[in-house]
């Protein structure tokens, strides 16, 4: 979108006290707007981001059963990148001891359904949807490619070669290029 901005790395799990000066619920990701305007959910930033930066409806149409098909395949990525997490934080931020299986298991399942149903959307065509990157590319990418830095096991061996094949087409695009997440 070619929108300017400075990021920061934050870690909820050793930056709470200054994640909550922008956000009251120490969550990322958040976003500090010019005027003060705090966004604190991936949701509301997106709609921001869409609402200032797309306004020809490129990444998300307008209305109808394509605003509702890319939503829905934007939610399923947003959905495994938020059971991804669970899953790493169960395994690596509670004490051994304490990890609760039954739990890691079922959110493991969410991941697995969530990337198996965008890989199949993502055998059917170049694009989630219609003819061009969308938002449901985008969120799909993202979901993959968290997956292989948090719960890499779970996809091990490539279980979803047409999603694996869409990350790497939009990795090779400055604007995925350019933002991707370097850990530490």
């Amino acid at each position: 979108m070619d929108l300017p901005y400075d990021q920061r790395g934050l870690s909820t799990a050793d930056d709470t006290a200054e994640i909550a000066k922008v956000n009251p619920v120490a969550r990322v990701p958040s976003l500090l707007l010019d005027d003060g305007e705090s966004l604190i959910d991936s949701s509301a930033i997106i709609d921001h981001l869409l609402e200032v930066g797309d306004p020809g409806h490129r990444l998300l149409p307008a209305d109808g059963a394509g605003r509702r098909a890319v939503l829905r395949f934007a939610a399923i990525g947003h959905g495994v990148m938020e059971k991804a997490v669970s899953s790493s934080y169960e395994r690596n931020r509670r004490p051994k001891e304490k990890i609760f299986d039954g739990w890691v298991n079922q959110v493991e399942g969410q991941v697995t359904g969530g990337l198996a149903a965008l890989n199949d959307a993502a055998a059917a065509g170049d694009w989630l949807y219609g003819d061009h990157l969308t938002l449901a590319d985008i969120n799909a990418v993202v979901a993959h490619d968290f997956t292989a830095t948090a719960v890499p096991y779970l996809v091990k061996d490539n279980p979803y070669p047409a999603l694996a094949d869409l990350s790497r087409r939009c990795n090779e695009q400055a604007a995925f290029a350019d933002t991707v997440f370097k850990p530490g």
